[in-house]
């Protein structure tokens, strides 16, 4: 239903907000490890808080792309939270779903 060109744009879109975000969010990452136990964890709240504005930087990108493209399809993009398949821990996927 969508042209290539079209859903490769999306895509690219959306790794090039990953990639602009994702290497600030290690860098607090690493740095809240390293003083975790002197601050009792709150030196991971930074990295709490970028993890939050990436997800939802993400999610205003994919209800632009709805508007712009997708909902005209009868599609909807989504992200959405669920369990690694390797682990107990939680990831997001992106999801496209039928209106």
């Amino acid at each position: 239903q969508v042209a290539p060109e079209e859903f490769k744009t999306s895509i690219s879109r959306v790794n090039a907000c990953l990639r602009k975000n994702l290497p600030v969010n290690v860098k607090w990452l690493l740095c809240g490890c390293l003083c975790c136990c002197c601050t009792l964890g709150c030196s991971l709240w930074p990295v709490v808080c970028l993890n939050k504005r990436t997800r939802r930087s993400i999610q205003k990108l994919l209800e632009w792309e709805n508007n712009r493209l997708y909902h005209k399809l009868g599609l909807h993009w989504k992200l959405s939270k669920r369990k690694c398949e390797t682990s107990n821990m939680m990831e997001y996927v992106s999801i496209a779903c039928y209106l």
